[in-house]
Order: C-alpha cells, then sequence, then structure tokens
C-alpha cells in the first residue's frame, strides 16, 4: 500500500504555521478520542480510582478548560467563563498535593463531554485562525509574555497528557471488571 499520511493545514487559516499547529491539534484530539469505544458508559465516564482523583470526564471538561484558558483568554482577551463550575459543578486543583478533582455529576453521556470539546475548538479556530503571526505575544494576569506559538504548543502538549489519561482510566475500568 502506497498511502501517503499528512497533517494538512487548517482550511480558511491564512497563515500557514497557524494552521498547521491548528491541524496538529486537531489530529492529536482525533487520536485519543479514536481510543474511547462508542460503548463507553456513563458510569465509566465518571468513575474516578480515588477520592478526589481523575475522572474521564474531569479530564475533557480539564481539557477544554485549558484550551480556552490559554488560547481563547490569555491568546485573544476573550471571556471563557467557569467552565469547569458549569460542567463538573466544582473545581479542579490539579496542582494540589493530593488532588482534587470533582466527581461528576451522574448520567452524562460520552457525547455531553466531546460536545464541549467540539465547541471549544470551533471557537480556537475561530479566534486563533483569524491571527497572522505566529509570534505574536500575550500577556497573562501575572504579566509573563507568551508567543502565540508557545501557546499552542503547549495546549497540544497538555491534551495530549490528558488524552492519554483518559484512555488510560478506561482501560484501568476495564481490566478489573475481567
Amino acid at each position: 500500500m502506497n498511502e501517503t499520511i499528512d497533517c494538512k493545514p487548517v482550511d480558511g487559516v491564512e497563515n500557514g504555521e497557524i494552521a498547521l499547529m491548528l491541524a496538529q491539534l486537531d489530529e492529536g484530539t482525533k487520536e485519543w478520542l479514536g481510543e474511547l469505544p462508542d460503548d463507553l458508559t456513563e458510569a465509566e465516564i465518571a468513575w474516578q480510582p480515588f477520592e478526589g482523583g481523575h475522572s474521564i470526564a474531569a479530564l475533557f471538561v480539564h481539557i477544554a478548560e485549558v484550551e480556552a484558558a490559554w488560547l481563547h483568554f490569555v491568546g485573544c482577551g476573550e471571556d471563557i467563563g467557569d467552565i469547569e463550575q458549569e460542567y463538573l459543578g466544582g473545581s479542579i486543583d490539579a496542582d494540589a498535593d493530593g488532588l482534587k478533582w470533582p466527581t461528576p455529576p451522574p448520567g452524562r453521556p460520552l457525547s455531553y463531554y466531546t460536545e464541549l470539546l467540539s465547541k471549544i475548538r470551533a471557537r480556537t479556530k475561530e479566534f486563533i485562525g483569524a491571527l497572522d503571526d505566529p509570534k505574536r505575544l500575550s500577556q497573562s494576569k501575572s504579566g509573563r509574555k507568551f508567543t502565540l506559538r508557545w501557546l499552542l504548543t503547549h495546549v497540544i502538549g497538555h491534551e495530549s497528557y490528558h488524552g492519554g489519561q483518559a484512555v488510560f482510566l478506561l482501560l484501568m475500568q476495564r481490566k478489573e471488571k475481567s
């Protein structure tokens, strides 16, 4: 087979580097989401290996909020609201010594969380795709300055890390059941 696999820049984005980085973000999402089966149950989505630990649901929300915080808020100055409170009913403290991830509300299917990711990604493409300079500087509340290229790179790596955790949480659960 002579198939060529490529990561093609996102259509409609004028700056080629930004278009390619947005495509890389999409490819990473597609890869880890493709590892989660359609038959994922609501119980599996909400399961936490220990009190205050990660759940697939919380990882989805955290991934979405971090993308919005870095790219929409820091990168473009857009208000993002409190995504964790809205979707989880509490805030994640990923930096806490003992980890503090809220228990997700029950009864929410995978589509509830994938729709959140899709909504955030559409806004990312709208806001970031309109920019023309990957070296464009944005400043955080603390005064630190970031290039758009760094912001996109950070979000790509962050999502890959947590997407892999979501896949691993499902494997842990299903291995325990078998």
